[in-house]
């Protein structure tokens, strides 16, 4: 069995290859989804167990006193990919991700009605935050031609952009405005 995880990996290696597993780490370090941790600690034992499984392989970098390892896919390691990337899909219950604020926001009933437009309102603030970020960074590789990469970044700011309507809908229902 493959993890979500390192199918992302697997496909972070396929995109950027040769890559360090330094490399790797920083793609999710810099991701503006903190979905998976980008940390030294989760990736470099993983990138391992790929290599051990045979679905990467490496060499070490030339000159390199630091004896980096360059990853590249094993024809097992672009299999395993493509399996993962072509249907079926995940049930629509596991493609639903853990969001912080709508779990948060479904025990707004127990604090003060001031205290919910504050809880509210810093939510709008960080996903206007986000959604202005990425919309920098689908800018980016939009003038980079990396179309993909810009397709997945206006996913995200469609769900950012989702999830401020719903907020104004919290919003009015809130202030009293809402009507079933």
């Amino acid at each position: 069995m493959v993890s979500e995880l390192e199918h992302v990996v697997l496909g972070v290696v396929r995109l950027k290859q040769p890559c360090s597993a330094y490399a790797i780490r920083m793609v999710f370090a810099k991701s503006p989804s903190r979905h998976w941790s980008g940390s030294a600690g989760a990736i470099y034992p993983l990138v391992r167990r790929l290599e051990g499984r045979r679905f990467l392989k490496s060499t070490q970098r030339k000159g390199d006193r630091r004896k980096t390892r360059l990853y590249r896919l094993t024809l097992k390691g672009r299999n395993r990919l493509g399996a993962w990337l072509r249907p079926p899909l995940p049930d629509a219950a596991e493609l639903m991700v853990l969001d912080p604020v709508r779990v948060r926001l479904r025990f707004l009933e127990t604090v003060e009605v001031r205290e919910r437009y504050a809880i509210i309102a810093e939510a709008e603030t960080k996903l206007r935050e986000q959604l202005r970020r990425i919309g920098f960074e689908a800018e980016d590789a939009r003038k980079r031609g990396d179309r993909f990469l810009y397709l997945s970044h206006r996913g995200a700011m469609r769900g950012l952009q989702a999830q401020l309507d719903w907020l104004h809908e919290v919003r009015e229902t809130v202030s009293g405005t809402w009507r079933v």
